[in-house]
């Protein structure tokens, strides 16, 4: 299908009262059109009267025309990550489309996004710029001009900065410590961000910094200025977590005494965080599924009705595991897992990691608590610290140091320090490459041998499992 897009020139489309028909758009159906069908973009939310108009002129002056809007609520129409985005989105739908873009309506920045858009994604667009008849070589009608810019045959990247003289508060400072083993996850987080229409999964075990990496990616993307709720799904019930994410209607069960929101509707244009989801009911997956889907809620007792909300959802469990086990559902979890990070765990991330995250959280703490003088580890102390096993992860950390402030002053020594990180483990040596194979025949016995679902359980490829049985001897044990 050959189509054609634009955007509504809000000032340029009309005059006093009613269509101009020297307009951009309508002069490029007077002269120009020959697609299969346009999109017109508006920068409204929903139904936008300008837009309507304009789409409601052509049809009438000419009406073998097949036009179409579409909504794509730009909240600054300066931003250019904001509305390159945006316009990614309706781009990536029309992937296997040709696609003749008509650049001369909209604002500066507009244009400099389609240009990104034309140069970067790769796919069969044409650019498109009309000279008004005052300007053309033919003072009657307009003159269509195509935009030749050569394209790579493969998919680049533009990364924007887009640089305010008066930047706000989060731009100047940032409250994020990142290890050199954790950075590539926040690199690939960052990208995510910039890609407005798409869910993300974060796996990893409690205390590992899910939810500090759900709020990383809201607020490096153009939702930035919107909400951002975080849900816990394992706190709530059936019937109030439904009640919690989606509202409900006066009179919907008993103590519903008034229409109440959810936080769906509170989060409209921005992120909702959903943690935990691997514990909710087959009955709450279906109603997310729907969400997703559609693209809509359905309060209790009400009508249902469309929301922009980006989930980013949570888990500790190994869902995959759970699907076999007819336990989550395979279409949901496609759904959330469009784009799938997984933390590593704070053992896993290794004694310089922790070592530095010891020396942050210090520092943290001090300011948080407001404490005139830094708490000193001795090297017994700093030891025990680095040889403990975090069952608790990062969170677990943090807790200790604070701990420490509160109730100590000046030098720590190991004594000074929670008893449970200097007990006497059980005997077993205390290197990875033991805990891991001991692991390996664990979920071996538990999945009765079978090494496909032993290597999903893991969340491992199956060609890994075999590499790690080999290397332990575990298939000649």
């Amino acid at each position: 299908m050959k189509i054609l897009i634009s955007w509504v020139a809000h000032n340029n489309d009309f005059e006093v009262g009613k269509v101009s028909k020297m307009g951009p758009n309508y002069l490029y159906h007077k002269y120009f059109f020959d697609h299969d069908k346009h999109f017109i973009l508006s920068s409204a939310k929903s139904d936008d009267t300008r837009t309507d108009l304009l789409i409601a002129a052509i049809r009438h002056d000419f009406p073998k025309h097949d036009l179409e809007p579409i909504y794509l609520n730009v909240a600054d129409v300066i931003d250019l990550r904001e509305i390159k985005t945006k316009i990614e989105g309706v781009l990536a739908k029309h992937s296997n489309d040709e696609i003749d873009i008509f650049i001369s309506p909209g604002t500066p920045t507009m244009q400099v996004a389609w240009y990104l858009c034309h140069t970067t994604m790769g796919l069969n667009t044409n650019l498109y710029q009309t000279r008004p008849p005052k300007f053309a070589k033919d003072k009657s009608k307009p003159e269509l001009i195509k935009i030749d810019i050569e394209k790579s045959s493969m998919p680049v990247t533009a990364m924007l900065h887009q640089s305010s003289l008066q930047p706000t508060k989060s731009e100047i400072k940032s409250d994020y410590f990142l290890t050199e083993s954790i950075k590539p996850i926040y690199d690939e987080a960052r990208k995510i961000a910039e890609t407005d229409d798409v869910t993300v999964l974060i796996s990893g075990q409690s205390g590992t910094g899910k939810e500090y990496l759900a709020r990383y990616i809201h607020e490096n993307s153009i939702r930035k200025h919107k909400p951002y709720i975080t849900v816990n799904c394992s706190a709530f019930g059936d019937q109030l977590l439904e009640s919690r994410l989606f509202g409900y209607s006066k009179g919907a069960f008993t103590g519903a005494e008034k229409e109440t929101p959810g936080l769906f509707e509170e989060a409209d244009g921005g992120t909702i965080f959903l943690d935990e989801i691997g514990d909710i009911s087959s009955y709450m997956q279906q109603s997310l599924l729907r969400v997703l889907q559609e693209k809509e809620i359905m309060p209790i007792g009400g009508k249902a009705h469309k929301v922009d909300v980006r989930i980013i959802a949570a888990t500790n469990r190994n869902l995959p595991e759970r699907c076999e086990e007819d336990k989550f559902r395979w279409d949901l979890y496609y759904r959330l897992s469009v784009i799938e990070l997984g933390l590593p765990s704070l053992l896993q991330r290794g004694k310089k990691d922790l070592k530095e995250m010891i020396s942050f959280f210090i520092d943290k703490k001090k300011q948080q608590l407001k404490k005139s003088d830094k708490i000193i580890l001795s090297k017994d102390a700093l030891d025990t610290l680095l040889n403990y096993s975090y069952p608790g992860n990062i969170r677990e950390l943090e807790n200790i140091i604070a701990r420490l402030y509160v109730s100590h002053e000046g030098g720590i020594e190991a004594k000074d320090l929670p008893t449970r990180l200097s007990e006497k483990e059980t005997g077993h040596p205390l290197n990875w490459e033991y805990v891991e194979k001991e692991h390996i025949k664990k979920v071996l016995t538990i999945k009765k041998g079978n090494q496909r679902q032993t290597a999903m359980a893991i969340g491992w490829a199956i060609n890994t499992l075999k590499k790690k049985m080999t290397f332990y001897h575990i298939n000649e044990e």
